[in-house]
């Protein structure tokens, strides 16, 4: 309520001063323009009532300054200037109305050319005031805008200034000082319209539009030598005008304009470029009329500040794009190489590897984290992933690079240069591991040696992700790792003696594996398919299972079903997909006489193939309820026996402990060149 109080009824000081002045003007240019009332009421009105304005016009200025902080500065350099030319009027009204001839230059003119300075103070300081963060860019156009209109201007003024000049050399430099100091005040301000585009403010409008009348009456009254003519009288009319419209600005809402790197780069470059084309045009005019030398030179610096512009554009242009190619292959929470930067640098790295040197990429994916996430939040965990960031780039610093793939997934490429590919590992494992009170947070990782082990991007990222994730489901609170401990307890329950045989066929499976030269990852799906390899039995009935004789055609077209229920049911877990179609095959026969599927020779798969023999080799030395277990010896030519029929030649012989290391090592490479 207090503001109101305050503010309202100076608000409407100001608005009836101003149209007071605005009728005292009225009157003013219906005596001066229709020449009413005879040389007395001319001689009053242009002496007193003139004055009357201009000077009130300053007082309002100088109000606006006084009354409210904002913009005090530039409101009160302003005022000053316009009191100042207001005072140069009131001398000459005083003293020098009658002289004949006046004498020129006088104070008067002193007075008129002090207004300039200040203004140019008081326009700079709203132009602070009044334009948000303004770039190299927008000063450069800010110069554009300037040079182009002072040269049109110049074109325009300085031609019939020139030509009506006479007299000394001190009057010749003074009546010169008028237009330019008019040019310098039309250049500033179209300078700051170039740089920012104000026309949605109307104080500056008014500024513009005040500034452009006032040197309109300095170029009419010099081309007219100062004789009494009409175009004289609209010029006197001209000026109190113009300080009028600046009181009138004054007054009205101030607001911060916008930065200009919120527009358009169109829109923005609209301005500069239809300036350069009116520069471009002055200069081809030239060629055929004279607009004088101030004009052509202002028009070559405006085109030489076009090229500035554009070499600082190509600067600007040339950072974005480097920005944005940065941003591009950058975590955006991290700072690591992203998807895409780890992409580029494996395939540089798979073109330029020298012969016998290695790269290790390894993924790594934290265990724990959600945990983490859940119980302290996502700022919490957003920080975390940062610290964890920070640390795995400083492992790897040395000839190495680190990446995050997304969510908790992180990635490592480090040349070996002699060094063990697994220490490196475990060192980024380490750095992406942390304990608290409440927490732990550790790291799952597989690795593949390239270009070892794999010959394309693509395929060292489905392998090193494999693998990953094989290591992970070998986590005893993996989700993969209790639905195979479930399953093992449903097969107890169901028959406790398998579980023996079970544990039997995955000891021996592991080590024919290792035989036959599989790596960690190929282990651990072997030893989880052997295990599980007969987990379809929980659907045979006892009947069938413990049946002491011979099955009828029948039951064994039923049994033989265990295969494809053990698929389903491994299936139905999304970590157990490899195990489950292994499992499928562990009946197949080496001449294509097994189920489900009747394969043959290499169309089975490797894995299922050692189980096969493992399985034979396991039941045969334990023994049925319906038949004296085996010793050694027999299982073992049995075996024999059945290589090329039922089982897998190479890999029977792989089985004897007695194979020389030659001959096993002629097989290995064998039986992994199969596909």
């Amino acid at each position: 309520m207090t503001s109101a109080a305050t503010v309202h009824p100076a608000r409407r000081v100001v608005v009836a001063s101003i149209l007071a002045l605005g009728a005292l003007l009225a009157f003013y240019a219906v005596v001066t323009l229709a020449e009413l009332g005879g040389a007395g009421l001319e001689d009053f009105t242009g002496r007193w009532v003139y004055d009357a304005v201009v000077l009130g016009a300053a007082a309002v200025v100088l109000a606006r300054a006084l009354r409210r902080p904002a913009e005090r500065g530039a409101w009160l350099a302003l005022g000053l200037g316009m009191l100042l030319w207001a005072l140069g009027q009131t001398y000459y009204s005083v003293v020098l109305y009658y002289a004949s001839p006046a004498p020129f230059p006088s104070p008067s003119d002193a007075l008129f050319l002090a207004f300039y300075p200040a203004t140019y103070l008081g326009l700079v300081l709203l132009l602070r005031a009044r334009i948000a963060n303004l770039d190299s860019l927008g000063w450069v156009d800010g110069l554009i805008g300037a040079l182009a209109v002072a040269a049109v201007a110049a074109a325009l003024i300085f031609p019939p200034v020139l030509e009506a000049l006479g007299g000394s050399g001190l009057g010749v430099a003074v009546s010169l000082a008028y237009p330019c100091a008019d040019l310098v005040l039309l250049g500033l301000l179209c300078g700051a319209l170039t740089a920012r585009r104000w026309s949605a403010q109307p104080t500056l409008g008014l500024i513009v539009l005040a500034v452009a009348l006032f040197a309109v009456s300095d170029v009419v009254y010099l081309s007219v030598g100062g004789q009494s003519t009409e175009a004289l009288n609209l010029a006197s009319v001209g000026w109190p005008l113009a300080f009028l419209l600046l009181a009138s600005a004054a007054w009205l809402p101030s607001s911060v304009a916008a930065s200009p790197r919120a527009e358009a780069g169109r829109r923005r470059a609209a301005a500069p470029v239809a300036l350069a084309a009116a520069a471009v045009g002055l200069l081809a005019l030239g060629n055929f009329t004279d607009v004088g030398a101030a004009a052509v030179g202002l028009s070559i610096a405006c085109l030489a500040a076009v090229l500035v512009r554009l070499s600082i554009t190509f600067a600007q242009n040339m950072r974005m794009l480097e920005t944005s190619r940065a941003e591009a292959v950058t975590d955006q929470l991290t700072g690591l190489g992203n998807r895409r930067r780890l992409m580029a640098d494996l395939e540089r790295a798979l073109a330029s590897a020298p012969a016998g040197s290695g790269t290790v990429l390894a993924i790594f994916d934290l265990d724990g984290f959600k945990a983490y996430n859940d119980s302290f939040g996502h700022p919490a965990g957003d920080d975390l992933l940062r610290r964890l960031g920070r640390r795995l780039a400083a492992a790897v610093e040395d000839g190495g690079a680190a990446y995050r793939l997304g969510g908790d997934e992180f990635c490592v490429v480090a040349p070996t240069d002699g060094r063990d590919g697994e220490a490196i590992c475990r060192a980024a494992a380490e750095a992406l591991s942390q304990r608290g009170t409440a927490f732990a947070v550790g790291a799952s990782w597989g690795m593949v040696r390239i270009p070892f082990e794999a010959r394309s991007a693509e395929e060292a990222m489905r392998l090193a992700d494999r693998r990953m994730y094989a290591t992970k489901g070998r986590r005893v609170d993996s989700v993969r790792s209790q639905t195979r401990g479930v399953l093992l307890s449903v097969l107890h329950e169901r028959e406790p003696g398998l579980d023996r045989h079970l544990e039997g066929v995955a000891r021996h499976a592991s080590e024919l594996g290792r035989a036959v030269g599989l790596d960690a990852e190929e282990l651990d799906l072997l030893v989880r398919a052997a295990e599980l390899h007969d987990i379809g039995k929980v659907a045979i009935p006892d009947e069938i299972l413990h049946k002491p004789g011979e099955l009828s055609e029948a039951e064994w077209a039923l049994m033989r079903k265990h295969t494809l229920i053990g698929e389903r049911v491994l299936s139905a877990a999304p970590a157990l997909e490899q195990v489950a179609r292994i499992v499928r095959s562990t009946h197949e026969h080496w001449d294509g006489s097994g189920y489900p599927d009747g394969l043959a020779e290499a169309e089975i798969p490797l894995a299922s193939r050692i189980i096969v023999v493992c399985d034979a080799y396991n039941a045969m030395t334990e023994g049925r309820a319906y038949r004296a277990p085996l010793s050694h010896e027999e299982a073992m030519r049995a075996l024999r026996e059945g290589a090329g029929a039922h089982f897998d030649p190479d890999l029977v012989a792989l089985f004897e402990p007695q194979a020389e290391n030659a001959v096993r090592s002629a097989i290995r490479e064998k039986v992994r060149s199969q596909p």
